[in-house]
């Protein structure tokens, strides 16, 4: 069984990420995230053994780990290594893997990530935890202090500035994940067509027009897509339509149709139908349900 280290003392500070109030649907993606400022005493890990990567047991899958430092200097211990932390490095631990990583010297400033070990970052699982320098550890942490900063305004446009810089985040992660990958070309080559899709949601997309643009037949595709996700290729892509509509009805005024529209459905009542499947409610009723929820934290 894991056996949880959390060894934190009070002078260390650290300013966390409620994802959940965040404009858009990051919280899919990130289930925890912080910048740490830490001193005189600091050890996070997991250790000993687990089933946690056992095929038939997905769902108790730990979450990945990324860390960017930007100053100071931290070490971290795994496969019976140990490796220094620098400023300018990344550490990337993928889910399942036992951990302990902790302050080396006097200080340590650094951000860190717990991705959720979802669709999305399926092929975390085919990578090596490392450390390793890299020119996003810097880009990482200043776009973490600024939703930091932005999330404790109250400037009229908070809420979409926030929302580009979490976009912008998103974005940085997948680049520092593929920088230090050993994912296969065309591996890189699929990710990238799916970061496509995510943005054209409104287009038709098809078995047959994806594996065309990545000149495999329809069944290498399915294979290829199944492999990377652990989902099928309309099921993944579905996934993507309704984590938008989920924005869609929480942020804008859209109305159904627009929204049916907006990520390739034909009309509302196929839309609503899809995501009354998949959320056990329908739109209408989540729009409602989640704007109490944000009512009754404000």
């Amino acid at each position: 069984m894991w056996q949880d280290i959390l060894n934190i003392h009070q002078d260390c500070k650290e300013e966390f990420f409620n994802f959940e109030q965040l404009p858009g649907n990051v919280n899919s993606l990130i289930a925890y995230a912080g910048i740490s400022t830490l001193r005189t005493k600091y050890q996070i890990g997991k250790i000993g053994t687990s089933n946690v990567l056992d095929k038939n047991n997905q769902k108790n899958i730990h979450v990945h780990y990324l860390l960017s430092t930007n100053a100071g200097e931290g070490k971290i211990s795994f496969n019976n290594t140990e490796h220094n932390i620098k400023p300018g490095s990344i550490v990337l631990i993928p889910a399942g893997t036992p951990f302990l990583y902790e302050l080396a010297g006097d200080y340590w400033d650094m951000c860190w990530l717990m991705l959720h070990d979802c669709p999305q970052y399926n092929y975390i699982h085919q990578l090596n935890p490392d450390v390793f320098i890299s020119s996003d550890a810097n880009r990482l942490y200043q776009t973490m202090s600024l939703i930091k900063e932005f999330n404790h305004s109250n400037g009229r446009f908070e809420s979409d500035i926030i929302l580009r810089l979490v976009e912008v985040l998103l974005y940085q992660i997948e680049e520092t994940l593929n920088e230090n990958s050993n994912l296969s070309e065309q591996q890189l080559k699929f990710h990238l067509l799916m970061r496509s899709v995510k943005k054209q949601l409104q287009l038709p997309w098809s078995v047959s027009t994806l594996a065309a643009k990545m000149h495999m037949s329809e069944p290498q595709f399915y294979r290829m897509c199944r492999k990377e996700t652990a989902m099928t290729p309309i099921k993944y892509i579905t996934l993507f339509r309704l984590e938008y509509a989920c924005y869609l009805l929480r942020y804008t005024n859209y109305n159904l149709e627009q929204i049916a529209f907006s990520i390739g459905y034909a009309d509302s009542a196929s839309f609503a139908h899809r995501f009354k499947k998949n959320y056990q409610l329908s739109p209408g009723r989540w729009r409602v349900s989640t704007e109490n929820q944000f009512l009754s934290t404000t």
